[in-house]
């Protein structure tokens, strides 16, 4: 069975999978909530997002409704009618108070004068530490879910939605793992100039491995990709953030001759790749999809340490 089918059929099912038994714990009440330094007394009416996978998270919750201001980098098309508040690093405060919002969702760029101005205003800011794992996202979205709706009808969506992606994720690396056209792959993009790749501590290199195949920089000590060892590894098949990096392979008397320039780089956006909520379901279908077509001729037995 081709793997996009077991994919279709993981997507259609995998809801009356993962639905869990969350009945409420006695006396348990959704507010107050929680969270590190954070307390909610009540239910948030009004959020700000900065942060683009927050957005994606909050919106696979079914909270995005409850947006009343988002950064220029939440960029996703079901956010372009809610009115942008500036950067991310260094948002207007001013706007921020003014759609009256009552929690901000931001990451760890968000600049000092911002935090001190929203904490003078007594707006709450949830900065959470990153996830890398699926064990570290269940705890982001039980943080999230909580926070915007409650210890128990918040927890309960958001587990839910969780469940969701993580068994959809884990049934189509099982099933492409069967697939005997799933090889080795890379996965590069430029940041100063140099050609980098994503690791095994990161999410984005967790990605690459729900796809069945092994990235040949999993065990790479540094993100700096050293170009001897590309061309060691010789992956089946590459994703690039952009194309400029793939002209950037072609113009290298070195790295020209990687097979996989030969009709096997596919592009995937840094940022796509980042995502963690049902944006990540389909970033997998799309890589899926360009591995099983891949013209594969052989299995490359070496990989970067």
């Amino acid at each position: 069975m081709k793997i996009r089918k077991i994919l279709s059929i993981a997507l259609a099912g995998i809801v009356m999978l993962s639905t869990l038994a969350l009945g409420s714990c006695g006396e348990e009440k959704d507010y107050p909530v929680t969270v590190g330094k954070i307390k909610i007394e009540q239910e948030p009416k009004n959020i700000v997002i900065l942060n683009k996978n927050l957005a994606d998270i909050i919106t696979a919750i079914g909270y995005d409704g409850k947006t009343v201001g988002r950064s220029d980098e939440v960029n996703q098309k079901s956010f372009k009618v809610v009115p942008s508040v500036g950067s991310a690093q260094d948002p207007s405060v001013d706007k921020i108070k003014k759609a009256k919002a009552e929690i901000v969702f931001a990451d760890k760029t968000l600049c000092q004068s911002a935090l001190d101005k929203l904490k003078e205003s007594s707006i709450p800011v949830f900065q959470p530490e990153d996830a890398h794992t699926l064990k570290q996202l269940k705890v982001l979205y039980k943080q999230i879910g909580s926070i915007l709706g409650g210890n128990v009808v918040g927890n309960e969506k958001a587990m839910k939605s969780y469940s969701e992606i993580k068994n959809t994720l884990k049934t189509v690396r099982t099933a492409a793992k069967r697939d005997k056209t799933v090889s080795t792959l890379a996965y590069l993009y430029i940041d100063d100039g140099a050609i980098k790749t994503v690791t095994g501590s990161t999410w984005r290199s967790s990605m690459l491995s729900f796809t069945g195949s092994m990235n040949v920089f999993e065990k790479a000590e540094s993100d700096v990709v050293d170009p001897a060892k590309l061309v060691l590894a010789n992956p089946d098949c590459i994703f690039v953030a952009d194309e400029s990096v793939k002209e950037h392979l072609n113009l290298s008397d070195t790295l020209k001759k990687l097979r996989a320039l030969d009709g096997n780089t596919f592009v995937i956006s840094y940022d796509d790749l980042g995502m963690q909520g049902y944006t990540s379901l389909d970033v997998i279908q799309e890589m899926i999809g360009d591995i099983t077509d891949a013209d594969i001729e052989e299995t490359s037995e070496a990989a970067a340490e």
